[in-house]
């Protein structure tokens, strides 16, 4: 499946679409997120278009959010791959994020996963005010020995407690 869906899937959870997010939240099996509340008050999402910046900028209230997309097969991802290219990209996009105060996240979306296969990491940074609270937890982005990152999909924060720590 091309990237773009997956895009698309997450930007339309997080934009609040009841719809997107009463069938994820079934298929997550995790029943203790208050749909209703959390569609009544979403993000408002952009999605990016090309390889410049990063796929979805989400804002909600005093939470802005830059947010890449990645999707696998395999439940590890290493930025190293792909001639490097998704190195580069997380170093720019970091760099920027740093310079801002924001949070760049990184949306892991496993393609066989039966229930909540999305997970979300934080690239390291110094957020400051209140967006710190949502850093502090999100998991960080591992790095290789070589000192390149990688996404260890076991290890992120499930999307499913991400909406509901927003919404609570």
């Amino acid at each position: 499946m091309n990237g773009a869906i997956y895009e698309r899937e997450l930007a339309q959870i997080l934009s609040g679409d009841y719809d997107r997010v009463s069938r994820f939240i079934s298929k997550s099996g995790n029943h203790s997120l208050n749909i209703r509340a959390f569609c009544d008050h979403p993000f408002l999402v952009t999605r990016s278009a090309g390889s410049q910046g990063a796929d979805i900028i989400a804002l909600r209230d005093d939470i802005s959010v830059i947010i890449e997309v990645k999707s696998s097969s395999s439940r590890l991802i290493n930025f190293s791959e792909a001639s490097g290219k998704r190195q580069e990209q997380a170093e720019r996009l970091s760099e920027r994020c740093r310079r801002s105060g924001l949070i760049l996240i990184y949306a892991y979306r496993l393609k066989s996963e039966k229930g909540d296969p999305w997970r979300l990491f934080a690239m390291d940074g110094e957020p400051q005010g209140r967006i710190r609270l949502l850093y502090n937890v999100l998991p960080k982005i591992s790095t290789t020995r070589g000192g390149n990152y990688s996404l260890q999909w076991d290890h992120g924060l499930p999307l499913t407690q991400f909406l509901e720590y927003v919404t609570s």
